[in-house]
């Protein structure tokens, strides 16, 4: 017997160059206006994809930022406070100090959030913590 050959989901094929698209149209939004103007509504308009296919490979803005991050800034090698610091004051610190300020009302985002800040975390909690402190007061 013959097995039956793979069956395809409902619904179009996912296009691959979506992902790319999606990312780099949420990229320009991050650095142009930060994590409050990242509206997945431009982003699909901007990527030529409608905001579903958004969902069905992030499951919030939160997500696609954090993937973004992820992208942007790699995990730190050798000391983690330094790489902390470093990412905070970067080009998407004010993404991760947003995304952190969500944090605080979301449980989804903070769970995000916690994995996103999981490789620098093995620096101590307190000295990230006076670092994220530093960051948001602008000093």
């Amino acid at each position: 017997m013959t097995p039956d050959p793979p069956r395809r989901g409902r619904g179009r094929p996912r296009r691959a160059e979506a992902d790319a698209e999606i990312l780099d149209a949420a990229l320009a939004m991050l650095r142009a206006g930060g994590y409050r103007e990242l509206s997945l509504d431009e982003v699909a308009r901007r990527a030529g994809t409608a905001k579903s296919s958004i969902y069905r490979r992030w499951p919030s803005k939160a997500a696609l930022a954090a993937e973004i991050v992820r992208r942007e800034a790699p995990p730190p090698e050798g000391d983690a406070a330094l790489a902390f610091d470093a990412l905070l004051h970067g080009p998407m610190g004010g993404v991760v100090a947003s995304l952190i300020g969500e944090a605080q009302e979301s449980g989804e985002t903070r769970a995000i959030v916690l994995d996103l800040l999981a490789p620098y975390r093995q620096a101590g909690d307190d000295l990230l913590g006076g670092i994220l402190f530093r960051r948001l007061l602008g000093q």
